[in-house]
């Protein structure tokens, strides 16, 4: 949406300048553009705010120097105007989508440290039984994009659930990577750049150390699990096998 908004907005821009554009130089009014190419970069990111810069200048170029309506230029310090607001649209739309990037990663970490945090007080909040096991999956869905979790033994039994109906669920065949969570098999699995987790379900090994402690059997929603849900996931599935490690020395 923002890659046909921005450089629409700026045509929009340069139409409604024109009434200014005998009170004023173009470069007084390449200002307005450059505004309109940072928030375009902070709210779009890197490919809406380069096509608005891009656009900005051609915007200026049409509506605002003479001749007028027509894409050429007469006076040599309209051709300054139009290449500094080129230059510095395509500097302000590259500084703008990293910012944009850095939000966006430090947002990952927070749900990521989020998802532990509640995991572990679901974990300390509960008996110690099973229940703990079960207020632990709960949160996970609740979090992540999944539509059921169960932990089962090495030998198949069931441990825990998050919903009572997932304990009817089948265990899943496909095996996922611990760390990618893509399909272990060369070849199998949806393609994309965020793919859902499998919706007919994926097996997680819990390993502590050598032993295998289990399985997390994950079932997807349907909705994207880009890297950063994936590797909340996978440190779940490992904070889990320390946890039923522990749990197993103790008895």
């Amino acid at each position: 949406m923002a890659l046909g908004a921005g450089p629409l907005a700026a045509i929009l821009l340069g139409f409604a300048l024109m009434p200014l554009r005998d009170v004023t130089s173009a470069a007084n009014l390449s200002f307005a553009f450059m505004a309109l190419t940072i928030v375009t970069a902070e709210l779009g990111g890197r490919a809406a705010a380069v096509a608005t810069a891009l656009t900005s200048a051609l915007s200026l170029d049409f509506f605002l120097t003479k001749p007028y309506l027509r894409l050429a230029i007469e006076d040599h310090n309209d051709v300054a105007t139009f290449v500094g607001l080129a230059v510095c649209g395509l500097i302000a739309a590259r500084l703008g989508s990293y910012r944009g990037e850095r939000i966006a990663a430090l947002a990952e970490v927070r749900a990521h440290h989020d998802l532990l945090r509640r995991f572990l007080q679901s974990w300390d909040e509960a008996p110690a039984d099973g229940s703990r096991l079960d207020g632990a999956l709960e949160a996970c869905v609740r979090l992540l994009p999944l539509a059921g979790a169960v932990i089962r033994d090495p030998a198949g039994r069931l441990v825990a659930s998050a919903q009572a109906p997932d304990a009817e669920r089948p265990a899943p065949v496909e095996v996922l990577e611990p760390g990618s969570l893509r399909p272990a098999r060369p070849g199998d699995g949806e393609r994309g750049w965020s793919p859902p987790l499998p919706a007919q379900g994926g097996r997680i090994a819990l390993r502590a150390g050598a032993d295998t402690m289990g399985w997390l059997d994950v079932w997807g929603d349907g909705r994207p699990a880009d890297a950063g849900v994936r590797r909340a996931l996978s440190d779940v599935a490992r904070l889990l096998a320390i946890l039923r490690a522990g749990d197993a020395a103790r008895r």
